[in-house]
């Protein structure tokens, strides 16, 4: 595959992160050894590398938890028979605890952002009781390295081990459709109409797997990971049978 068939593979808004990715990915063929980008890259980016065989190439993936949508990736070259890599990222929180202020996620990344940072070489955010957990390329951690203030609340930002993350939380939730078509299910998680739904899917607000999916008929199965904007991301975890009428019970499970 060459860098034009390479690039026609992804959206012309991603451009300039592909084409940066594209340099880093004939790097590595040509020195014959892994590179370890800085950036994170989006779902509708990673996915497309995990399905696609471009030029026999592997790449690693990790974000800041196992659902996180923005990762890392490193690129190993067709062939690759060294030591498996490790990935040159630096976990951290930034601990705002105080009594006065409850610090939300646009909070802290906003503060992150004000310090010149590009946002792609910052992972996925998670903010809890006052805490935002992140995750960076080693190279870039020195930018943040010195944040002591979010808004005008001292904060403290310190190194932590992956396992220290906490991991994400879910609500379960059990609809009942028609079918197992994304128009049913989004109509459900919208409490809207078909119709609405249908909308929603045609104006390109609805995901699955991180991929924009307009096709009202398709068929949601298990594992799917579902995201309508401005109304969260959810999990089709299983099929729980039928009712009476015929119609499908299934549960899904909303990240909180």
């Amino acid at each position: 595959m060459d860098k034009k068939g390479f690039l026609n593979l992804f959206k012309v808004e991603d451009e300039q992160i592909v084409v940066k990715l594209w340099e880093d990915m004939e790097l590595s063929s040509s020195i014959d050894y892994y590179i370890s980008t800085e950036e994170f890259f989006p779902p509708n980016i990673w996915d497309i590398l995990e399905k696609t065989n471009i030029n026999g190439m592997r790449f690693l993936l990790k974000g800041l938890t196992n659902e996180s949508e923005k990762k890392n990736i490193i690129i190993l070259p067709r062939d690759y028979s060294g030591e498996e890599p490790e990935f040159q990222l630096v976990f951290f929180k930034i601990d705002g605890t105080n009594k006065f202020k409850t610090l939300e996620h646009k909070d802290f990344l906003g503060t992150i952002m004000s310090l010149g940072i590009k946002r792609e070489v910052l992972g996925d955010l998670i903010v809890k009781d006052n805490v935002a957990f992140g995750v960076i390329h080693r190279e870039k951690f020195h930018i943040i390295r010195d944040l002591d203030k979010v808004g005008n609340l001292p904060v403290k930002i310190s190194e932590i081990t992956e396992g220290e993350v906490p991991q994400s939380e879910f609500k379960e939730i059990q609809i009942t459709v028609p079918s197992p078509r994304l128009d049913s299910v989004v109509g459900e998680i919208a409490n809207s109409s078909r119709q609405k739904s249908t909308t929603l899917i045609e104006e390109g607000v609805v995901m699955v797997n991180y991929v924009v999916q307009k096709s009202k008929s398709y068929e949601v199965k298990e594992g799917d990971v579902i995201t309508v904007k401005k109304l969260g991301k959810f999990i089709f975890e299983k099929v729980l049978g039928e009712n009476k009428k015929g119609k499908i019970k299934i549960l899904l499970k909303q990240f909180i």
